[in-house]
């Protein structure tokens, strides 16, 4: 399956377009040159043999991508997982999506693992995922603790509100980008709802700059 993949994303890619997706991307990855649409369609393609495979098949393909050096590779594989996830999601996956979160790690692939993967995981499987949690609290990769900010990002009214405050309490000092705009960001998504809870997030914690840019977009500034 992999190989019929890379043979259609191959044919496809657009060497002109490459140069562009691998700029805004900081040159950190080797892009074909293929666009989300076409991109979906490749996986779209394979989408029955994908939902025959195993677990431990579809496993094994996800990582093939994850090893591959194209990025559009990666998207597929994050494509099949979303394609199906809150269907085929089993306790045992954690060790498995936390390489996804730190192996290749930018906000591209970050962002979607955590708000739909992450996020379906943490609410079937509350007990597997907190203990993960406090690894993932203790550990040095901010790219954890972005995930432990957002993976509530789809929640909307059951979003545990005590929890998030306290991760943002617990980070709030890394004045890494994608930590401040993840803080930002949970707290706008809140405020769509509680713009009130928000505001004394921002006040409570002195958020400062980024962070409480993003949390005030859609409320009154504090």
């Amino acid at each position: 399956m992999l190989q019929q993949i890379v043979s259609e994303l191959e044919r496809i890619r657009d060497t002109e377009r490459a140069p562009a997706m691998e700029a805004y991307m900081k040159n950190r990855f080797v892009f074909l040159g293929v666009s989300a649409t076409p991109r979906k369609n490749v996986f779209l393609s394979v989408k029955k043999d994908w939902t025959q495979l195993t677990d431990s098949a579809r496993w094994d393909f996800i990582d093939e991508c994850w090893q591959h050096e194209a990025r559009e590779l990666q998207y597929i594989a994050i494509d099949a997982l979303l394609s199906d996830y809150k269907k085929r999601a089993a306790h045992t996956d954690l060790p498995k999506i936390e390489f996804l979160l730190t192996q290749k790690p930018w906000w591209d692939t970050i962002d979607l693992l955590v708000s739909h993967v992450v996020g379906h995981y943490a609410k079937s499987f509350p007990l597997e995922f907190a203990k993960t949690a406090a690894e993932w609290e203790s550990s040095s990769n901010f790219w954890l603790h972005r995930s432990l900010l957002i993976f509530q990002l789809k929640y909307k009214q059951q979003t545990d509100l005590a929890l998030l405050q306290y991760y943002i309490s617990r980070f709030k000092w890394n004045k890494e980008f994608f930590v401040q705009k993840a803080i930002g960001w949970a707290l706008r998504e809140v405020s769509k709802w509680n713009p009130e809870w928000v505001r004394g997030v921002v006040v409570s914690e002195n958020l400062q700059g980024l962070a409480k840019r993003e949390a005030l977009k859609y409320v009154a500034a504090v």
